[in-house]
């Protein structure tokens, strides 16, 4: 049994453990402990300044070869796509400055700019989903469109017509009005009163953020507009900026992302991450090359991408 000199020989060993520590860190050991931790600050710093030069450096490869990307990306692309047309897709996190990019791109390219569509953020919001469904079914109709289709699908596919056909299709009244339907229930808005639609599709996104289910949602829809997109054109991409990076509970993702995820969706359609940069909207043209001679590809640096660029004929 514990008494109390068995409490009184622990006190007096912590006392006797804490002094013999308090003689040995001014004596002996001082010398050592300050000379160890002089040199590690030492060390840290010169590490520091390495790691400085070596990011300078980076950056102005990085800058000089932006550079250079921005010189020969016209002439890699010139001619690329003569004959074809080109519709344009907005999401609503799309910043205007890469769809510009895009668009100018495209010109250079040789092909025609086909009608720029604007999803508006209704698109995505849940409780607007009866009055989706009501504008789709009104759209599919005046356009005569038979479809198993119904809710956000249908309306997805009502874009993908309006937007991209692998016929050559003319503007008309019925397409007018469908589009107006769209318009109205505030979903899209276009370049064009009379939008008639392109052989090509290039989906411009940007990243979104939410919680998970959020996230899940808004990643379906958007390969739901990628599937159809791409089933309906001669050749279809998706094009996003640098990723963005989750903080805590809110996960970021973006159209890019959501379609590299679903093996079966990545299949249909080509993508392009990081398209924002010099080279990004002539890799974006690359793609569309290459998707019109039956390859789809993934192109960038982000997760999921099987190639920087993709492959240019000699």
């Amino acid at each position: 049994m514990i008494d109390f000199r068995y409490h009184v020989v622990s006190i007096i060993s912590i006392f006797l453990a804490l002094a013999v520590g308090i003689v040995l860190g001014a004596g002996p050991l001082q010398g050592n402990l300050g000379s160890q931790l002089t040199d590690q600050v030492s060390a840290l710093r010169t590490e520091k300044q390495d790691l400085n030069d070596r990011l300078a450096a980076s950056e102005a490869r990085v800058a000089a070869g932006d550079e250079y990307a921005t010189a020969v990306s016209g002439r890699v692309i010139d001619g690329a796509l003569a004959g074809h047309k080109v519709a344009i897709i907005r999401l609503p996190s799309a910043e205007g400055s890469l769809a510009d990019l895009v668009e100018e791109a495209v010109r250079n390219s040789g092909a025609t700019l086909g009608p720029t569509l604007t999803v508006n953020g209704e698109w995505f919001d849940p409780a607007r989903a009866p009055d989706r469904a009501d504008a789709a079914k009104a759209a599919a109709s005046t356009l005569g469109m038979v479809s198993a289709l119904t809710g956000d699908a249908l309306l997805a596919e009502v874009l993908a017509r309006l937007a991209v056909s692998k016929d050559v299709v003319s503007a008309s009244e019925s397409r007018t009005a469908a589009l107006e339907t769209l318009t109205r229930a505030g979903l899209v808005e276009s370049s064009t009163d009379e939008p008639e639609p392109a052989d090509l599709a290039v989906i411009v996104s940007g990243s979104f953020t939410g919680d998970e289910t959020e996230v899940q949602a808004r990643s379906e829809t958007i390969r739901t507009l990628a599937r159809i997109v791409a089933e309906n054109s001669a050749g279809a991409v998706v094009a996003g900026p640098e990723p963005a990076v989750s903080s805590g509970q809110r996960i970021s993702s973006d159209a890019v992302a959501a379609v590299r995820k679903v093996e079966a969706i990545a299949g249909l359609i080509s993508t392009v991450d990081h398209a924002s940069d010099a080279a990004g909207p002539a890799i974006v043209v690359l793609a569309l090359k290459a998707e019109l001679a039956g390859d789809v590809g993934h192109y960038g640096t982000a997760e999921g991408a099987t190639a920087a660029v993709p492959r240019v004929a000699p």
